[in-house]
């Protein structure tokens, strides 16, 4: 019988070379890690809720546009639909993203006169709004049922009947108070379009806590918050509100943002001291 002499017998030690040094170790190649699949998330948002945003831009968008003003309106209405016309600057700050969004529905109503399709325009954005708000109030509806322990046994009906109405309701509450109607549709001004871009903003930040993993939400509240910035000033005392629910649903870049926007605060108190920037030595704060 044939016996490989290269390969130890039973119970014999392994062969060494003549110096007494064994032989080396074949090395194994580490495996790559196994691909992990995308965790797949359900829609945070069901039929029901978009039911309730269906309803809610339709019920305002009719009563919107049935009470249009058939003409230019008083104040700067004028002024601001002329811009549109032309996608100009009206007066300061120039509220570029009012100007192209206006500007876009009088070129796509081939019909009415400018200040007509200027008001169906900010019409439009003001019953998206009003939509919105009754997406997210049926869903935070059904989320608040399910964190309350002695509701958790309701019938599927019922939940489906309360959070419907409620989103239904909340939208048509929003868009048929007499400042937001007449602020949209009336008097033809900037004050109220920022209200339903930041409506969208929440509800992309909602969305977002939802599945922090899915990034392309977060980015997507910040473009529209960026247009939001361009309305209207004002709008811009919503940011620490806007940090606040960033932090909540993801604290580390809660944190990230917090330390820039001191880091920026200081940097401006430095420059007005300096008063080196005419720009930064005319801004004022409130006391």
């Amino acid at each position: 019988m044939n016996i490989d002499k290269s390969k130890p017998q039973n119970g014999s030690k392994p062969q060494t070379d003549k110096s007494g040094a064994k032989p080396a170790k074949t090395a194994i190649a580490p495996q790559p890690p196994a691909a992990v699949p995308p965790v797949k998330v359900p829609p945070l948002f069901r039929k029901m809720d978009w039911v309730a945003l269906a309803l809610a831009f339709i019920g305002v968008w009719v009563v919107y546009l049935y009470t249009l003003a058939p003409e230019l309106t008083l104040e700067d209405s004028g002024e601001l639909c002329t811009a549109s016309y032309y996608a100009g600057i009206p007066h300061p700050p120039g509220y570029p993203f009012w100007s192209i969004y206006s500007w876009f529905w009088t070129f796509i109503l081939p019909f009415g006169n400018v200040a007509w399709r200027v008001e169906v325009g900010e019409s439009f954005a003001a019953a998206m709004g009003c939509g919105v708000l009754a997406l997210m109030v049926s869903r935070g509806g059904s989320m608040l049922i399910e964190g309350i322990e002695e509701l958790r046994d309701i019938k599927r009906e019922w939940e489906t009947a309360i959070c419907l109405v409620s989103g239904t309701v909340a939208g048509l509450l929003l868009g048929l108070g007499a400042f937001m109607w007449s602020e949209s549709d009336v008097i033809n001004r900037i004050s109220l379009f920022g209200v339903p871009w930041l409506l969208v903003v929440i509800a992309f930040l909602m969305r977002w806590a939802y599945a922090p993993q899915q990034r392309r939400y977060l980015y997507l509240s910040m473009l529209c918050y960026g247009w939001l910035a361009t309305i209207h000033q004002t709008l811009l005392l919503s940011a620490p509100g806007i940090e606040i629910l960033i932090a909540l649903a993801l604290p580390k870049l809660g944190r990230d943002l917090f330390t820039t926007n001191s880091i920026i605060y200081v940097g401006i108190l430095l420059l007005m001291g300096a008063g080196t920037i005419p720009a930064i030595n005319d801004m004022t704060f409130i006391e």
